[in-house]
């Protein structure tokens, strides 16, 4: 490695981009890609960024990443839905949390009063199973991410196993919940 650096330092730098680079380590792959193959910086600056957009604007290119250009599957559907339960979930809590401090009465006061509206069974059942199912989904798909942490199931036939899994998982627990 100290042998190439001076040998950069040195204008030795054509006769080094004409013969391989021979490292070793497990970095030498992108050392030698970024040394030789990044533009130089004036090539960089007579590119202008009036050059770039009016470029993407002739050929009519969407600024990337944009939703409309994908085809939806079950993969990005389920991380979109991760990440708006997620959001949901705190924005709810959060919600409900500040209510309960704001308003006069108690929480028992409340939920006597909703009590008192007598709902029919299908109803209650229907209500709990809606509040049940972000959490639980959230909650299943956070497991799934914790498996691939430990760096399972990223073949693409894993991927969308585990992804019916994760959505039949949350809706029979959300449904059990939902029973109580």
């Amino acid at each position: 490695m100290a042998l190439l650096v001076l040998r950069l330092a040195s204008g030795g730098c054509r006769e080094a981009s004409r013969r391989p680079v021979h490292l070793q380590g497990p970095l030498a792959y992108q050392w030698t890609r970024a040394l030789f193959t990044t533009p130089s910086a004036t090539a960089m600056k007579a590119q202008s960024a009036e050059d770039y957009w009016s470029k993407n604007k002739r050929l009519r290119r969407p600024v990337s990443p944009h939703l409309t250009i994908y085809k939806p599957q079950i993969t990005s559907m389920l991380s979109l839905s991760h990440r708006f339960t997620g959001l949901l979930l705190s924005t709810v809590i959060s919600g409900f949390s500040i209510g309960m401090l704001a308003l006069p009465g108690s929480y028992p006061h409340y939920l006597s009063l909703i009590q008192s509206m007598e709902f029919g069974g299908v109803a209650i059942y229907g209500a709990k199973f809606l509040l049940a199912l972000p959490f639980m989904y959230h909650v299943a798909n956070g497991i799934r991410h914790l498996v691939w942490d430990l760096g399972w199931g990223f073949t693409l036939r894993t991927l969308y196993k585990t992804g019916y899994v994760v959505i039949g998982i949350s809706l029979a627990l959300s449904c059990a919940v939902a029973a109580m």
